[in-house]
This record gives structure tokens, C-alpha cells and sequence, in this order.
């Protein structure tokens, strides 16, 4: 044995460690379970997960307390549990899942801890087990990477290992580099036995020693073990069947039996819910969602039902629900969602999101505004509108939020439910809002088309903001609000609205043609083809817009006026031309 830490120093403190009843025991075995579940939860989540930083936190509470009544811990390393002062402290009968064979099945035989392992090498300790845990068997072990990192407050005493199979000789066996196999041959064979000339030769000659091989694979019919076409057409249909199993909805359905099974669940309730804990993390992180959502479906059925959870795991469970609906669960959520590694059907998220809890609507909102990708925001707003379904109330309240993104979210929502009580405060943020909220009011105006909604709207054709007036004329346009015609005709007459860039004239003249329709039509050949004093005509960017707003119009008079300016001597009125043309060609030929 290589022995690497020293023994155990004097036990401060004033307990009778003589006394085996006063010794804190239970402490000891709360470290160890607990640095089981840290070293769980370090191979399920990422190290900024808070789920895998609150168990660390707990690792470190359970050291302290350990180091309450002494500096250092030794224990001893058994195949399947841990002892400590001739006390059984952890046991795990499984042992794929042992913390203890884990160090066991590397020659590791005693473990001692030192006052600040919890501070500085904690991290390095999980992470060498994590390793040890999955590695191949061509990697080191852990004796060999603890010998690498010389932790100053870990020591450990280990054994070396034999390879497998080989046989240790007894005492009294004779060693073998003075064994005649002559002898052995003499007495078990009497007179067959080779003799000397026949020995000295099978030892010498391979193909002698080739004929003395008691097996051989010409012994063997490999026919006596084959499969016909039918049974290996089973095997395989069986084996593509295994292999499309959804494991995970299995594993599901077990816990919940179990744990409606009330006599059962009496013994194991609180295991099974400690598994439940863990797994929807980890659906989570997989972008499992449809197990995700099946998992809480099938537990928020289990709350509701009478008696079937005792009050611990009621309040377990009650936990988990709360933990889901934390800002830093949904962060995970949106993101996942975002980088499209989740295996949505359409109705999962949706499904997963109906059991966020209300203080969760706020945050949802925020991180869905953030999304960058429209597929993604769109599958997130569409969750949101059917967790939002019956909440108006609770959900106007978000529209006084400090947060703009929460504000521009809950603006969106309301218009998609069509929420009309909402239109005063919807009007007022149109008056008052900042850029992104503006944009969000706009969409909003699209899906909710009174009357104090498109006054607002048409108000906005002369704000300072660019992106204001473009986006106002477009929504008037698309509800058709022609009480609007009369500002637009004024805007278009108006000297400012040649300074303005080419897509805000083209924005005002196609809203003005699909509200004002052929009474448009005046004005817009006037612009397009009139020649003023002295021959002078509009800028040819006014003149295009004029075009290409006569080819909205659609009507034959419309069509004629674009028909006069064909050879205009401007490139841009000239493709503008063209445009309508070749499109009213096209109408014509369909």
C-alpha cells in the first residue's frame, strides 16, 4: 500500500470521542449524501446552472459543519459504503451509482478531507470524479489523476491494483522457476509420458507443440449456434423496436405509478420526487419540451388529487412548480428555444408554459422581445397568447412595467387577444412610449382597429420619427381607415415631403392610393405627369412613387396616365413605369 496523507490529526472540540453515542455521526453521513448529489448534479447541469450551484452551496454547509468539531475527516473505503470511526456513513447497493465502489475499484482505501477543501479544491475534486466516472478504460484512473493534481487538502491511501486474472501463489506452493515440468508430465502420464528426446523436441518445435493443444477450434460446429432467416428476422424486428422506444415516456409513466400507488409511495415518495426534480432539468436542457410538458401535466394532476402526496411532498412538489417559474428557468427556456435545439410539436411549449406560474409572465415576456430569430419569437409569443388566454387583467397591469421590453411584450399580447379595454392606455404609450414599445403599439393597432386606436395612428403621420410615420401610414392603409385620406393628400402637396427619403414617399403614396382608391387618381397623374411654370416637373423620386401608387389603383384611367409617362427622359420614373406596366400586363394575361 502507497500511502499519501498522514493519519488523522487530534479532534478539537468537546465531544467524548471515546463515547461512540456522541459522536456526530449524522453529520458525517449528511456530507457524504450530499457529495453524492453534488457529483450528480455536476454530470446534469452546466457549472452557471443554478440547480448545480445551490447543491455545491450545500457540499460547502456540510464541510463547515464538519469542521465544527475537528480539522480534518479520515474515512475508510469499502467496496460499498464509507466508514468512519468504525461507523457505516454512506452505503449504495447499486454499484454504478456508488460513490464508494467508484473510489474502491481504483485501489483507493482510505479518503481524508482538510479544513478548506470546501474553498478551494472542491470544484477540482467533482470534476476528477466526473471524469473517473466516464472514462474509458484506456484513460487514467483515479488514483494516477490525483497523484497529477497533489490537492493540499485531500490526501487519500491507495493499493496496486494486479491485472485481472492473475493468480497470487500460496505460501507453501513452490516457486515456479524450480518446477520441472518433466516430473509433473512423468507423474501424470506414467509410461505415455515423452521422453527426454521427445520432450526436448515438443518444447522446441512449434508444430510439435501446435499437435499437443488439448483445444482447438476445428472441435467446434459454429452451425450448432447459428440462427435461421426467421429467428434472425425476429431478433431484428425486436432490436429496431428497442432502439425507437421512447425511454424517457417509459421512465415517466413508472415514476407516476409508483407514485399513485399510495402504499408504495408511503416507502419511496420522497426518492421518487427527488428523481422527478432531476429529470426536468435535464429535459430542459435536452430541449425535450414534449417530456417536460408531460412531466408537469402528469404531476400537477397528482397536487389536485386528494391525499395523494403527504404534506413533505406536497410542499416538494409545490417547490419544483415554483423553481420552473424562476427568471433563470425561463432564460434557459427562451434560449433553448432560440438556438432551435428543442423538439417542439407546436403545442409543447404551449403545453409547458400553461404551468409557469403568474410571476413568471413578466420575464417570459421580456426574453421573447430579445429573441433575435423571428421563427423563434413567433413560436415563443404564440405560447405566450394561450398562457395569457383569460388573464387580460393580470396581464394590463404589465403595461405600466419599468421594463420596455416587458411593456412591448405585454402591448403585443394585448393585440393579439384583441383586448379592446386595453386601446385608452394603448394610446397613450403611442403618445409616450419608447422606439421599441412605438413598434409594439403599431402591430397592436393592426389587430384592434377602433375608431380612438386609428385617430392615434393618424396623429402619428407628423411625429419627429422617421420609422413612426412610415410605419403609421402602412397600418392605416392595412385597416383601411379612410378618414385618413384628407391628411395624407395634405402631406403628399406639402413642400416637406420631397426632402423625405424614397422609402417614406413610397410608404404615403401606396397608403394613399389604397385608401383614397381612384379619387386618388387626380393627384397622383398630376404629380407623375404635369409640367409647371416654365415646364418644370416634381423630383423624379415623387414622380415614381406617383406611378407605381397609380399601378395600386389598378383602375384603366390610372393605367393610361402611367401609358403617357413611358418615354419619361428619368431613369427611375422610367423603371417605375415599366414596373406597372409589365404587371398590369401580367393581370390581364391570368
Amino acid at each position: 500500500m502507497s500511502e499519501t496523507s498522514p493519519e488523522a490529526g487530534p479532534i478539537t472540540g468537546a465531544i467524548d470521542w471515546e463515547d461512540p453515542s456522541s459522536l456526530p455521526v449524522g453529520v458525517v453521513r449528511d456530507l457524504f449524501l450530499t457529495l453524492a448529489k453534488a457529483l450528480r448534479s455536476y454530470q446534469l447541469y452546466d457549472r452557471d446552472n443554478p440547480v448545480y450551484k445551490r447543491f455545491v452551496e450545500n457540499l460547502r454547509d456540510a464541510f463547515r459543519r464538519i469542521w465544527e468539531t475537528r480539522d480534518q475527516l479520515q474515512v475508510l473505503v469499502e467496496e460499498d459504503r464509507f466508514v468512519w470511526m468504525g461507523e457505516e456513513v454512506y452505503r449504495e447497493e447499486t454499484r454504478s451509482g456508488s460513490l464508494a465502489f467508484l473510489l474502491y475499484r481504483d485501489g483507493v482505501r482510505d479518503l481524508t478531507f482538510r479544513r478548506g477543501v470546501e474553498d478551494e479544491e472542491l470544484d477540482i475534486l467533482l470534476d476528477v470524479l466526473h471524469r473517473v466516472r466516464s472514462a474509458r478504460q484506456e484513460e487514467d484512473d483515479l488514483v494516477t489523476l490525483l497523484w497529477d493534481l497533489n490537492l493540499d487538502h485531500l490526501g487519500y491511501s491507495a493499493v496496486d491494483l494486479l491485472p485481472e486474472g492473475t493468480l497470487l501463489r500460496a505460501p507453501d506452493d513452490p516457486d515456479p522457476s524450480e518446477v520441472d515440468i518433466r516430473e509433473i508430465l512423468e507423474g501424470e502420464l506414467g509410461e505415455d509420458a515423452p521422453g527426454e528426446e521427445d520432450f526436448a523436441r515438443a518444447v522446441t518445435d512449434a508444430t510439435a507443440l501446435d499437435d499437443l493443444r488439448a483445444i482447438r477450434t476445428e472441435d467446434f460446429n459454429p452451425t450448432l449456434y447459428a440462427l435461421d432467416e426467421r429467428e434472425r428476422s425476429y431478433l431484428e424486428d425486436q432490436y429496431r423496436k428497442e432502439m425507437r422506444r421512447d425511454t424517457r415516456t417509459d421512465v415517466l409513466n413508472a415514476l407516476f405509478d409508483r407514485l399513485e400507488d399510495r402504499e408504495y409511495a408511503r416507502k419511496r415518495e420522497e426518492e421518487i420526487l427527488a428523481a422527478i426534480q432531476q429529470l426536468l432539468p435535464t429535459f430542459l436542457a435536452q430541449g425535450s419540451l414534449r417530456h417536460a410538458a408531460r412531466l408537469l401535466n402528469e404531476l400537477e394532476k397528482v397536487r389536485k388529487r386528494p391525499q395523494a402526496l403527504s404534506e413533505e411532498g406536497f410542499a416538494s412538489a409545490e417547490k419544483l412548480m415554483e423553481e420552473f417559474s424562476s427568471p433563470e428557468s425561463v432564460r434557459e427556456l427562451v434560449q433553448a428555444v432560440e438556438a432551435g435545439t428543442v423538439d417542439d410539436d407546436g403545442e409543447s411549449l404551449a403545453l409547458l408554459l400553461r404551468h409557469l406560474k403568474p410571476r413568471a409572465l413578466g420575464p417570459l415576456l421580456a426574453r421573447a422581445e430579445a429573441v433575435s430569430r423571428p421563427e423563434a419569437r413567433q413560436l415563443i409569443q404564440r405560447a405566450i397568447r394561450k398562457l395569457a388566454e383569460g388573464e387580460e387583467e393580470r396581464l394590463a397591469r404589465f403595461l405600466s412595467h419599468s421594463d420596455d421590453g416587458v411593456v412591448a411584450g405585454a402591448v403585443r399580447l394585448m393585440g393579439a387577444l384583441r383586448h379592446r379595454p386595453a386601446v385608452p392606455t394603448l394610446v397613450r404609450l403611442l403618445e409616450e412610449g419608447s422606439p421599441s414599445i412605438l413598434e409594439a403599439v403599431l402591430d397592436a393597432a393592426r389587430r384592434i382597429p377602433t375608431t380612438a386606436m386609428a385617430e392615434a395612428v393618424e396623429r402619428c403621420l407628423v411625429r419627429e420619427n422617421r420609422d413612426l410615420r412610415i410605419g403609421a401610414a402602412r397600418v392605416l392603409a392595412e385597416i383601411q381607415y379612410t378618414p385618413a385620406v384628407a391628411s395624407l393628400r395634405n402631406l403628399l402637396e406639402d413642400r416637406d415631403m420631397r426632402e423625405a427619403d424614397i422609402t417614406e414617399k413610397l410608404a404615403f403614396f401606396q397608403a394613399f392610393a389604397d385608401l383614397a382608391g381612384e379619387d386618388a387618381i387626380g393627384l397622383l397623374a398630376r404629380i407623375l405627369n404635369h409640367r409647371g411654370f416654365l415646364g418644370r416637373r416634381e423630383p423624379p423620386e415623387m414622380r415614381a412613387c406617383a406611378a407605381l401608387a397609380l399601378g395600386r389603383v389598378g383602375a384603366a384611367r390610372a393605367i393610361q396616365e402611367v401609358e403617357r409617362a413611358r418615354g419619361d427622359d428619368e431613369p427611375v420614373v422610367r423603371t417605375a413605369v415599366k414596373r406597372v406596366l409589365a404587371g398590369q400586363q401580367e393581370e390581364d394575361r391570368g
